[in-house]
């Protein structure tokens, strides 16, 4: 009975070699052992939920280290037993119960471990079992049956066949009882349109379909099981398709480790920098806050140590000020910007100045930080969280405040931090969440105090993202440029590189870094270093640390989407029209996805910046330099490394553009386009055809640009196809342009349906042509006499479109609109009205429109030889 690929491929692989002999059979059941114990390793470790400590972290990061299989027996047993036992999910209580529950005889558990020690026994190693055991003491026996046997020693083929019965049985018995092969497993992988695949691994997936229907869910690539919830375990790697399972096998080095396939015995080199920061807990932040309440000012607070080196921003600091001195509104505030960019420094300088105050709306201030990274002017450096949970959350409140009854039994920390929500902790409490973005399942967390906070209390959050924006939003950008200049002059001088940076270098750093304020100084750090003024492009593009403490997270929840956007963006650093993009990523061979949303996500997560052109209003996006050198070194090893470099090649034909040249507006750059376009199709008509929905795209949103179209499809392609083509363009600009730009384009139209011999579109241009209220006599009196050329050619031709209905219905509306403006038409447009007239039967009214013309000018042989004709 198949099981899923997580257990039938390790299972085809013995079954396999165990037709080679008993020998291979037994080197086969061997590895069976070592990948269900790395299995069974990972998927435990990956229930530990985030703690201070970082319990969870500090194993895997000894697991991608790991050379032997009794290191990750060791580690098992650390996770079982030791202090990170504490932090299991309790939904996770059972897997965690099967392995260390001490059994008797009559378990299932205890004759798995008995059979796994007789199979010890039989090859000399010593294997004492009590009256109970723990299931967790068959890894251990296996491993020193693995260090035995492939180890150290030489298995005949007698030992083999009469171990390899007892060895298989063991194996079943724990792959069939384990609580932890249960449960669904499965490679998920988010597609572009936000959606998941889920490829089933083992169980019955169906609790994780809804991800393929939602676009809500964000989550990282890789394996899953359901446990409630969905949780992650990086230990195992497959992909999709799910053409290969592979576990860690150490020869950690460079940031990457081994990974091997014991199912193909395939090994790759996989990416290990999400392990690089040193196991354990971390120093705390600078800016944590203290661990009691303290007054400053008039209001009891702990918040972290007032700032040194601060330069003012007038406007962010007087916007929060203002926001936080208002109590009878907007219970959550946030404070949102990129990385480094000051949220944390306002906020602490808006509380202190708020605290000062004779009567501050608050009488208690409760600071906790999230933040896992304090950016220092040596770099960035992985810290400690003061709290990372809901729980954690509640706890902190709990010893910060100290309320009398939290020794009571059935006390509830989290109880008490709603009720504090709600009621205010002795007074109008300000509950300040900095960096929380960094808090396990902000989202939850978000709505669990959005659900009981109440005015007048009040939460301040400083986040990365816009997602967690509450009641009032204020968004944190680069400085302004003289704030950015004051930040320069003050850190220059105390650097004493003052008289390194002239004015143009300072104008370069403020421009290349986007006026963010980590990035200046990390800058200036290094041109004191150096001791020359080197240039910002070189400085950010070396500095690896720095980038990914900006942009890792930030980069990491992007939807797939966002992350194929934002690469292409970086891959050629210019201002770019936002319609360009989207147009860009329409070309053949790629995936359709929500472009728009994608750069919308952009700009909530500040990795983009956004100009409106004057000309027309439209947006143009560019990236800032750190945030470009970040992403092209994210390109280098990404999966959409081939279609962003296709997509590049089409946007660079856009021309190049700084922010001055904005506002110009679109269209100068899709007329570059349409040129560069040109030129390629004359030398190949595969290469109009590739680039048609781009255009098509484009025109459809600057109608300007089907005129274009029209030129580029005559001139590189005149066959009937193409004039079909220009006729569709045409028509499409005429649904959205302005009255005064319609004659000459329904003229035109009326030429191409001439050409492609459409009788009826011709009649129907040149009659819309002479409705149009700007159309003064003259022009109409033109028309209709074309009008009138064009019937007489159609009968004496004898084509059956001259007496349609429909060209008659047309040709009375234009003697209607002629017949309005009679007084107005000379002896000339009299003649041609009453042809029209003529030409839909009606020889009486042609009559008395010729004698009209006559009056106005007896000498008009026109209008004379149509009286002749009617014998008048």
């Amino acid at each position: 009975m198949s099981q899923g690929p997580l257990l039938d491929r390790i299972n085809a692989r013995v079954a396999l070699d165990k037709q080679e002999g008993d020998i291979a059979y037994f080197h086969a059941l061997s590895l069976h052992v070592e990948y269900v114990t790395k299995v069974v390793t990972a998927g435990v470790i990956a229930c530990l939920r985030d703690d201070a400590d970082r319990h969870r972290y500090s194993l895997e990061h000894r697991l991608v280290r790991a050379n032997a299989i009794g290191d990750w027996v060791e580690l098992l047993n650390g996770a079982l037993t030791g202090p990170a036992a504490h932090f299991f999910d309790p939904n996770a209580r059972s897997i965690v119960r099967d392995l260390t529950e001490r059994v008797g005889e009559e378990e299932w558990r205890y004759a798995a471990v008995r059979g796994m020690s007789d199979v010890a026994i039989a090859l000399g190693i010593s294997s004492d079992l009590g009256s109970k055991v723990a299931l967790r003491q068959i890894f251990q026996i296996a491993a020193a049956v693995r260090n035995k046997t492939r180890g150290h020693g030489a298995t005949t083929s007698k030992q083999c066949s009469h171990v390899c019965p007892l060895l298989a049985s063991a194996i079943d018995s724990v792959v069939g009882g384990l609580q932890l092969f249960k449960i669904p497993w499965a490679h998920l992988h988010r597609n572009l349109s936000g959606k998941y695949r889920v490829s089933p691994l083992f169980g019955d997936t169906s609790p994780l379909d809804y991800l393929k229907r939602t676009r809500d869910a964000t989550l990282p690539n890789g394996v899953y099981f359901w446990l409630d919830r969905h949780v992650h375990v990086p230990l195992i790697l497959s992909d999709p398709d799910l053409l290969d399972i592979l576990l860690p096998n150490g020869n950690y080095r460079e940031s990457t480790f081994e990974a091997l396939s014991y199912i193909t015995n395939e090994s790759k080199r996989q990416d290990g920098s999400a392990w690089t920061n040193p196991p354990g807990r971390l120093p705390p932040s600078e800016t944590e806050g203290l661990r009691t309440l303290e007054q400053v000012g008039n209001a009891f607070a702990n918040l972290p140590p007032r700032l040194t080196g601060y330069v003012p921003r007038t406007s962010l600091e007087s916007a929060l000020r203002k926001e936080l001195m208002t109590t009878d509104r907007h219970p959550i505030v946030s404070l949102t910007g990129r990385g480094g960019i000051g949220k944390t420094s306002l906020a602490i300088v808006a509380l202190y100045a708020v605290t000062q105050l004779d009567q501050p709306p608050y009488d208690v201030v409760v600071w906790m930080s999230a933040r896992d990274i304090d950016l220092l002017e040596s770099g960035p450096k992985p810290v400690s969280p003061r709290v990372v949970t809901q729980q954690d959350i509640a706890r902190a409140t709990v010893a910060l405040l100290e309320p009398s009854e939290r020794s009571e039994a059935g006390f509830q920390a989290e109880g008490y931090f709603q009720d504090c929500l709600r009621n205010g902790a002795a007074g109008p409490t300000l509950f300040v969440l900095d960096n929380f973005e960094t808090v396990e399942n902000p989202s939850d967390v978000f709505r669990w105090i959005d659900t009981h906070i109440r005015l007048p209390n009040k939460v301040l959050i400083t986040t990365r993202f816009r997602d967690f924006a509450g009641d009032y939003p204020i968004h944190i950008g680069g400085m302004t440029d003289d704030e950015a200049q004051a930040l320069i002059d003050q850190e220059s001088t105390r650097l004493g590189i003052a008289h390194l940076l002239g004015t143009a270098y300072k104008e370069d750093l403020i421009r290349e870094s986007d006026g963010h304020p980590y990035v200046i100084k990390i800058l200036l750090g290094q041109v004191a270093n150096e001791q020359r003024a080197v240039k910002p492009k070189r400085i950010v593009a070396s500095a690896d640390h720095l980038l990914t403490a900006l942009f890792e997270r930030t980069y990491g929840s992007l939807t797939p989407a966002a992350q194929r956007v934002f690469l292409l963006l970086c891959s050629w650093r210019v201002f770019v029209p936002e319609l360009a993009v989207e147009a860009v990523l329409l070309r053949p061979g790629n995936e359709r996805f929500d472009v728009a949303g994608a750069l919308d996500q952009l700009r909530r997560f500040s990795l983009v910046e956004e100009v409106a052109s004057a000309a027309d209003n439209m947006s143009f996006v560019g990236v800032p330099l750190a945030a470009a050198m970040y992403g092209r070194r994210k390109l280098d090893a990404s999966q959409f490394k081939a279609a962003v470099e296709e997509d590049r090649k089409l946007l660079i034909e856009f021309g190049a553009g700084k922010r001055e040249d904005v506002d110009r507006g679109v269209y100068p750059r899709i007329e570059q386009l349409v040129r560069a376009i040109a030129l390629k199709a004359s030398a190949s008509a595969d290469a109009l055809e590739d680039a048609l929905p781009v255009l098509e795209y484009l025109a459809s949103n600057v109608p300007r640009a089907y005129l274009r179209l029209v030129d580029l499809v005559l001139e590189t392609d005149g066959d009937a196809q193409a004039a079909e083509r220009a006729k569709t363009y045409l028509q499409r600009f005429l649904e959205t342009a302005d009255t005064p730009e319609k004659h000459d384009i329904w003229l035109r139209l009326a030429d191409l349906c001439r050409s492609t011999s459409d009788s009826v579109g011709e009649v129907h241009a040149l009659s819309e042509a002479a409705l149009l209220p700007t159309a003064d006599p003259e022009d109409i009196g033109d028309i209709a006499n074309r009008l009138n050329s064009r019937i007489r050619e159609l009968r004496g031709g004898r084509i059956e479109d001259a007496w349609s209905a429909e060209v008659l219905v047309l040709l009375r509306r234009v003697i209607e609109a002629m017949e309005k403006r009679i007084n107005d038409l000379s002896a000339l447009g009299c003649s041609r009205l009453a042809w029209l007239h003529l030409n839909v039967q009606n020889e009486d009214r042609a009559r008395e429109i010729a004698l009209i013309g006559t009056r106005r000018d007896p000498t008009n042989e026109h209008c004379q030889n149509l009286l002749r004709r009617l014998g008048t």
